[in-house]
């Protein structure tokens, strides 16, 4: 396996009225306690749409929240739920989906949790959070610096010493409300700041970031020189040297840079603050040598990792590249097995506390030994201890489910292990899901003939993906969408202007990318394959849009790439957002929290489908695009 990729009507949260669609058992819950929840999807983006979920993010001290899966229950025209949180929870938001739509209520569906009957001021610092920065990206819900400002000013009444920490945040919040009143509450910081005779390293940090905020660059760079010759040992220049270090290309100076910054830093490892900092430092070493294919030193400095499962994934990620490769099998087996032990040796520590039982601690463990399994098992098939690989893919698929990759390398095993009925079964499974690669149809195929079936191999494979296109069709039918598409005019590679008004009565596939999205390039071969089969019908039209790209010389970037990736592609650049040059206009518009991101758009300008991310192979690609454009196809075709 790969490395590691509310509900109530009228809820009153931080002062204002939840959006509909949600009760809670408990407006504002005591942290540790459980809370039932009912979700009414009538009224929202989701109302006509089935196979909804829900997942929660759940928030501590910080604001890096923690994700799970919450199971519910349809009973009638409402889900059901149930939440159940450590005792040190703050605040929890709820998200709610259909495939790839998320619940788009504007509020969201957020809940407070008390200690004492008392919302924590770290309560509204989450909160200020999600409505001021990624509110959208976790829960779907629609930013508002306003909203946020005000939280963050209920935060600094409660508890003043937590304006310091989130005093950049903060005014970048009054900044977004209203220019000049921000603009003027950042200089009179600013001042503020300057006024002090003796600053510590937080008070220049602080000058540093607003002066940002302002774009005055100068003066920002100024203070930062400050700062590093001040404290030369402080946070600010440790994350400077940190960034460095990670940019730092060439394995051998990344060594040197990082032995002298765990000299010069005196870290001491019984400080658990320092032994963080030393495992960063090491993980950066140990995935650079990967790189470097510098073996002997991953295994020292990823050995050199104290954190359990930080050095488990280090060693998976190594062991599963090698067993891609069939490469380095004796080494990587030995790292994939100690993977599996360090798991297993993590389940006698004590509890994290960002997991609310110790079962759930051990939940997330399960997984990810099935997770570590499966790359241990492919090494076992690649030197030839076919048994062994069975049984570790059988106990893998058990703890963490299965998946289209995984259930073919057991096709593979059971046949090396002489259980071809069994492997029969499984392949014809795959092929009727619609999931079966290439190479798992030819094992069926001689599966079939070593069986002695009845009939002929063609037909009875052509009845397999009969079934397989019309499930195929089925699920897409139930993530089927009609919302108006937002109109947009954008100039393309070749400085012609390009509306989606001039596509009435076609097929739109709007594609939103980036060069330096990972997912996004891997699609493209995908991309090319399923453009070159539409490139005789004229109903089907392929835009893909290049947004979020920050780069000064952006036209450059892109037509270069374009050039080496030898892309056939119609080009837009989406537009920067004249208030607010960080944003992008088009993308927004369409509400995309990532690339890349997929919109199918029927002849009449409604948004369809909507498909996130990158389906894993050129084919998943092609299948993908051809089972949306399938489903609204005949009827633009029939205008």
């Amino acid at each position: 396996m790969k490395a590691l990729k509310f509900l109530y009507l009228l809820v009153v949260l931080a002062g204002t009225a939840n959006a509909q669609g949600v009760k809670f058992s408990s407006e504002k819950p005591a942290a540790g306690s459980q809370v039932t929840f009912t979700y009414q999807p009538k009224g929202t983006n989701l109302q006509n749409l089935t196979d909804i979920t829900c997942s929660s993010y759940t928030f501590f001290s910080g604001t890096n929240p923690k994700k799970a899966k919450i199971d519910i229950v349809k009973d009638g025209e409402l889900y059901k739920g149930e939440i159940s949180t450590a005792d040190s929870v703050t605040l929890i938001g709820l998200v709610f989906s259909a495939g790839d739509q998320k619940d788009e209520s504007p509020e969201g569906y957020v809940l407070e949790y008390t200690k004492a009957g008392k919302v924590l001021p770290e309560t509204y610092i989450n909160e200020a959070f999600l409505y001021g920065l990624a509110g959208n990206y976790y829960l779907g819900l629609t930013l508002d610096p306003e909203k946020a400002a005000s939280l963050y000013k209920q935060a600094f009444a409660l508890k003043p010493i937590l304006k310091k920490k989130n005093l950049t945040s903060y005014l970048s919040m009054e900044y977004k409300v209203d220019k000049e009143v921000g603009a003027k509450l950042i200089n009179d910081n600013i001042k503020s700041l300057g006024s002090i005779k003796d600053p510590k390293e937080e008070d220049l940090v602080a000058a540093t970031s607003l002066y940002t905020l302002l774009k005055k660059k100068p003066q920002a760079d100024s203070v930062k020189a400050i700062t590093l010759k001040k404290f030369p040992l402080g946070n600010y220049a440790y994350g400077q040297e940190m960034n460095a270090l990670y940019a730092t290309k060439d394995f051998a100076q990344q060594e040197q840079k990082a032995n002298e910054l765990i000299a010069k830093y005196k870290f001491d490892p019984s400080k658990k603050i320092d032994q963080n900092k030393i495992n960063s430092v090491y993980n950066i070493l140990a995935s650079s040598a990967i790189k470097a294919k510098n073996y002997e030193k991953f295994e020292l400095y990823a050995n050199k990792v104290s954190n359990k499962l930080s050095k488990a994934g280090l060693f998976n990620s190594f062991a599963w590249s090698s067993a891609e490769k069939k490469e380095n099998l004796e080494l990587a087996s030995k790292l994939s097995k100690q993977s599996l032990d360090l798991v297993e040796q993590a389940k006698n520590d004590e509890k994290p506390d960002y997991f609310s039982t110790k079962e759930d601690y051990l939940k997330s463990l399960n997984q990810s030994w099935g997770m570590y399994a499966d790359t241990y098992a492919l090494l076992q098939y690649h030197q030839d201890n076919f048994k062994e690989a069975l049984s570790l893919q059988e106990k893998a698929i058990e703890l963490s489910g299965p998946s289209p990759d995984g259930s073919a390398r057991l096709v593979t095993y059971l046949i090396k292990n002489g259980q071809d009925d069994k492997a029969y079964l499984e392949a014809e499974k795959l092929i009727k899901d619609g999931k079966a690669s290439d190479s798992l149809k030819t094992e069926f195929k001689i599966l079939y003939g070593k069986l002695k079936k009845p009939g002929t191999y063609e037909t009875y494979i052509a009845d397999l993906e009969k079934v397989a296109i019309e499930k195929s069709k089925a699920e897409w039918t139930k993530k089927m969408i009609s919302v108006p598409a937002p109109a947009f005019s954008l100039v393309n590679l070749k400085g012609e202007k390009v509306s989606l008004s001039d596509f009435k009565g076609k097929v739109v596939i709007l594609d939103y990318w980036a060069t330096w999205c990972g997912p996004c390039v891997a699609s493209f071969p995908g991309m090319q394959k399923a453009l070159a089969k539409y490139s005789a019908n004229p109903n089907v039209v392929f835009l893909f849009v290049n947004t979020w790209q920050n780069e000064e010389n952006r036209e450059k970037v892109v037509t270069d790439f374009v050039a080496e990736k030898k892309l056939n592609f119609n080009i837009l650049y989406d537009t920067k957002n004249v208030k607010d040059p960080s944003k992008f206009d088009v993308v927004s518009a369409y509400k995309v929290e990532g690339i890349p991101t997929k919109f199918i758009i029927d002849g009449e300008g409604n948004i369809r489908f909507k498909a996130v991310g990158f389906s894993g192979s050129d084919d998943g690609v092609v299948k993908e695009i051809d089972s949306m454009v399938g489903l609204l196809l005949p009827k633009e075709t029939s205008k």
